[in-house]
């Protein structure tokens, strides 16, 4: 796993208590990649800004440095860390066609960076990437569960996991540790287990289109209306429950 936030925060849960060393022998500018061994043998990379927004993805060169080429590693996952935009660039596949998924919550900001990747994706720039399909995360309820659903339904593409809202995720948070670890029969860790297969024998699935300004804006305030009905008990006709 191969992790860009400057912070380094993306695979802190995959490591756990294994130290971040910098990557051996690394010649390739003044941002040095650091790594480490994680939870059953994973790869851990925090690459910092290594791949930056707008230019050539230098990333490419990690992924046929000695040590991620010693590892073997059946996937290499990229968590990108900053939103899509003209100049959206991602990491690119050691083989092969990279799989694209989107990971998405049930609030408006998330809706509207997944918007703007679906905007992305109907670009030349991402004509060699795969879509895999949206996962939903963190979800705190059936409703929300519907939100991204039927925005999902209108840009013409498919969930491939939704995964619900749980304590147990931020007490693997505190243990340092994967959900997998700190609590390994909870139903967080069955659905992670599923989506890993999901991903595993993924297919192609339709590419998204996406909602203009207006058609987001409609779409948003006709959500808007439901839950306020649903929140206050009155319905639009003037008549009330």
């Amino acid at each position: 796993m191969i992790g860009y936030d400057p912070r380094w925060s993306a695979t802190a849960t995959l490591r756990g208590t294994s130290p971040l060393l910098p990557v051996p022998e690394w010649q390739n500018g003044d941002v040095v990649p650091h790594y480490a061994v994680g939870f059953k043998g994973a790869l851990c990379i925090e690459a910092g800004e290594l791949t930056i927004e707008g230019e050539t993805p230098r990333s490419a060169e990690l992924l046929y440095h000695p040590l991620l080429v010693r590892h073997r590693p059946d996937f290499i996952v990229h968590d990108v860390a900053w939103e899509p935009g003209a100049s959206f660039l991602l990491p690119p596949a050691s083989e092969g066609v990279p799989r694209l998924l989107v990971v998405t919550s049930g609030d408006m900001t998330s809706i509207n960076v997944v918007n703007e990747l679906f905007s992305w994706l109907n670009t030349v720039a991402s004509s060699n990437c795969r879509f895999s399909g949206v996962v939903i995360n963190n979800l705190k309820g059936p409703l929300y569960e519907s939100i991204i659903s039927d925005f999902v339904s209108r840009t013409g593409t498919v969930v491939m996991a939704s995964v619900p809202h749980s304590v147990m995720v931020s007490v693997s948070d505190f243990y340092n540790q994967t959900l997998i670890e700190a609590a390994p029969w909870s139903h967080n860790a069955y659905a992670y287990r599923k989506l890993a297969r999901q991903i595993e024998d993924s297919a192609v699935v339709p590419r998204p289109v996406y909602l203009n300004g207006e058609e987001l804006a409609n779409w948003a305030r006709k959500w808007g209306e439901i839950i306020s009905e649903l929140e206050t008990g009155v319905v639009r006709d003037g008549s009330s429950i």
